[in-house]
């Protein structure tokens, strides 16, 4: 009760951030699938805002709030089949303390935040396929069981194919009667029907999204990028809790070493759902950019693994190695939200105009409404005031800020935007387009930019796509009295296309 409490604050006082207002988007229109994602998160967003009657942050992050309680439940049951009730608690408090899996994925709305439900009760089924298996006893409604909850996963992310990498190299590897079990092929049919407008989508689409994902992590695009391995190996140690993590790795090696006999082959299948994923995340990471954050559901079935080491540390150790784990979790959260909400000014070192704000990330997820509320009285007064045709739009080149741009701005204005630019820039908007009012030869426009996401060569080809453009109106917003950031307004006239 406790977490879900921080959970519903933190939904309360923050902004959207940039991914989440982008998924708001997707739930405005919905299809099978999406520009970056399978349509799941679409789904629940457009359910948790009541049909997007409900405009607020908590209604559309709430959704990851009811998959992370649901999360949390199957995390225990999976724990307490494993050993006992006292591992399915440890679990769950190591769960807890993951920022990926209580904050990430468990407060902001990804589709991370409804894959967990389904990757969570994958691993259950499956652990219960591998007793049943030991057993004698039958298994073809738990594999049928398995294939919907494998499949749904991949209708919330495409990650979530690494399910079935694991089942199939555990059942190569380690347990070949699974093998001949003809639940096994069905089960893998009843994913693939569930799977298939996701793929029919990107047939019709020509595998735009399998482009887009590919041209993020080519290896043959660039050398050896360092930085970008010492970024997914920091973000995999911070994202899951810096003493979770190192647990988890001891575990690992502790299991692997001793060779466990009791619960052999349990070990071994959680292993197998954890470890391709991280191993791959990591070989790729040596080349290109890689989001940590993408390796969170596998580290969640470390997670079983370290509640299992616990079990052989004594008590006072357990409740010190628990109560760190927790220390640290509602320290760097509690930092966070006073920093977003109350820090003066900004973190950033930039002090130009046009510039300032920029690498503060906390600008991300504060100023919004008060750019909604400015933007809202310039619109008005144009209105009233503009002699010549008064612009309706505003022209966006990127996915950010233009998904702010919607959820602050345009439901209050009752401005649009319209994405002008190249594919993999505008990402969904390149469709959203369609279902928009065209802009015409003539047309004025608003172009609207955040300083701490300031973009000369943005601007300038905007400019190129217009007759005029005014010197852009800089609008102030402040965080506890002082300025942490500016918006930039230009006002275009006569859309040359």
């Amino acid at each position: 009760m406790a977490m879900i409490v921080i959970k519903l604050i933190i939904a309360s006082a923050t902004a959207l951030g940039n991914d989440e207002v982008y998924y708001w988007t997707y739930a405005l229109n919905l299809q099978w699938n999406y520009f970056d994602h399978p349509p799941f998160v679409a789904w629940l967003i457009r359910t948790t805002t009541a049909n997007l009657y409900i405009h607020n942050e908590l209604a559309v992050r709430f959704g990851a709030i009811i998959a992370s309680t649901l999360g949390t439940v199957m995390v225990y049951k999976t724990g307490k089949l494993l050993l006992n009730e006292r591992v399915g608690w440890y679990a769950v408090l190591l769960y807890s303390s993951s920022f990926y899996c209580s904050i990430i994925a468990g407060t902001f709305i990804l589709p991370d935040s409804p894959q967990m439900i389904f990757w969570l009760w994958s691993i259950f089924l499956l652990l219960r396929i591998t007793r049943s298996t030991k057993q004698g006893l039958p298994t073809l409604n738990l594999w049928c069981w398995f294939g919907l909850a494998a499949g749904l996963c991949m209708m919330c992310k495409i990650h979530g194919i690494y399910l079935w990498v694991g089942v199939i190299m555990f059942a190569l590897f380690s347990n070949r009667k699974l093998l001949v079990q003809k639940g096994m092929y069905i089960s893998m049919l009843i994913s693939l029907i569930i799977l298939s407008p996701f793929i029919i989508w990107n047939i019709k689409h020509h595998f735009i999204t399998y482009t887009y994902h590919s041209s993020r992590v080519s290896l043959f695009h660039a050398g050896i990028n360092p930085l970008a391995f010492a970024r997914e190996i920091g973000g995999q140690i911070f994202y899951n809790n810096l003493i979770v993590f190192f647990l988890a790795w001891v575990a690992v090696f502790s299991f692997i070493k001793t060779k466990n006999l009791l619960l052999k082959s349990e070990i071994q299948l959680l292993l197998f759902f954890a470890l391709p994923l991280i191993a791959t995340l990591i070989f790729l990471s040596i080349f290109r950019d890689t989001l940590p954050h993408w390796s969170g559901p596998a580290y969640s079935c470390l997670i079983f693994l370290s509640a299992l080491k616990l079990e052989s540390f004594s008590l006072p150790k357990v409740k010190a190695v628990i109560g760190a784990s927790m220390l640290f979790f509602l320290l760097i959260v509690s930092t966070g939200l006073m920093a977003i909400n109350f820090y003066k000014g900004t973190f950033s070192t930039q002090k130009d105009a046009v510039k300032l704000g920029m690498g503060d990330p906390t600008l991300d997820l504060y100023g919004w409404k008060e750019t909604g509320r400015i933007i809202d009285s310039i619109y008005r007064a144009d209105k009233s005031l503009e002699k010549n045709k008064t612009a309706h739009t505003i022209v966006i080149t990127k996915w950010f800020p233009a998904a702010h741009l919607d959820f602050y701005v345009c439901t209050q204005t009752g401005l649009h935007t319209y994405g002008i630019g190249e594919i993999f820039d505008l990402h969904q908007y390149y469709w959203s387009n369609q279902s928009k009012p065209k802009l015409t030869v003539g047309d004025n426009a608003y172009y609207i930019l955040p300083s701490n996401l300031y973009d000369e060569n943005s601007i300038n080809f905007v400019k190129s796509q217009f007759k005029s453009c005014k010197p852009p109106i800089i609008l102030p917003i402040f965080r506890n009295g002082a300025i942490c950031k500016n918006i930039l307004l230009f006002k275009l006239n006569g859309y040359r296309k």
